[in-house]
């Protein structure tokens, strides 16, 4: 190895640490002080806790609608993972195995709509979810982040199915198999991978929005754990121990998507791999 390419791999190895030392230590930081006294956040606010109370999460719980909160961003993050796959499934194995009239128009003028950000459609989103009177509701926030998640999960569908060889297919339709049979007894049983690296994105990218129920939600017994955070901060004073247990409310909000993310790191890994190579 010569020295350019020794040179290369030291930047690149201090960047990675530098990125992953940015990433990490918010969450460190958060961490340690739910589990701090007001004292101790005062005197060391980055040392480990000494000693360890879990009071902050105690008073973080009292009088909040926790459980409520997270059953919302329950009932979201799942409604629009079942249906961003079966769009997702569908769509990706049409534009993928299936030759249609300006299927590659179409396909490209969706993944053109990824470029446009969220933010930039707040207005007409808006005024579509309030005509159909879905506004205050579940669907109504569902609809758009299966909208916004289903062109991301297409992308990573199609790349898969190309991945198929298509001697495969053909020898089904052989055996006399139509597109939709093809499908449920072919494709999906080796889309496992696949299946759980969909899932896992969009949950967690559910799970995580902000803007979203911020624009449709106004009554506090729909709000998801996002809006619930924001509502908790406003609503106490930022002394000490009120950061405290800010903290410790944030670190409770994250856990379900950093436990779901554990579970499927496997199939994640693989599933993002996965149609990377051609067949």
């Amino acid at each position: 190895m010569n020295k350019k390419s020794i040179a290369r791999n030291s930047l690149a190895q201090i960047i990675m640490i530098l990125t992953s030392v940015m990433i990490i230590f918010p969450l460190y930081f958060m961490t340690i002080n739910s589990f701090k006294t007001r004292e101790q956040y005062l005197v060391d606010p980055v040392g480990l806790p000494n000693p360890f109370t879990l009071q902050n999460y105690v008073d973080a719980f009292a009088g909040k609608d926790f459980l409520l909160w997270f059953a919302n961003s329950l009932i979201l993050s799942l409604g629009a993972v079942a249906l961003t796959m079966i769009v997702g499934l569908f769509a990706g194995y049409a534009f993928a195995k299936m030759k249609f009239t300006g299927s590659q128009v179409i396909y490209v003028m969706l993944l053109a709509c990824m470029a446009v950000p969220i933010a930039s459609v707040t207005m007409p989103l808006f005024f579509t979810i309030k005509t159909f009177g879905l506004t205050n509701t579940y669907l109504g926030m569902i609809i758009p982040l299966v909208a916004f998640n289903a062109l991301q999960m297409l992308l990573l569908w199609r790349n898969y199915f190309n991945g198929v060889p298509d001697e495969i297919i053909e020898a089904a339709r052989v055996d006399g198999c139509g597109s939709l049979r093809i499908w449920a007894r072919i494709l999906m049983p080796i889309s496992t991978p696949m299946i759980a690296t969909t899932g896992v994105l969009t949950f967690v990218y559910s799970w995580n929005e902000y803007l979203i129920p911020l624009l449709l939600i106004r009554d506090e017994s729909k709000y998801p754990v996002t809006l619930a955070s924001t509502y908790f901060m406003e609503t106490r004073s930022q002394t000490p121990e009120m950061v405290a247990q800010e903290y410790a409310a944030l670190i409770l909000m994250t856990i379900p998507s950093i436990i779901v993310y554990l579970i499927s790191q496997k199939w994640l890994q693989s599933g993002i791999t996965a149609g990377a190579v051609k067949s």
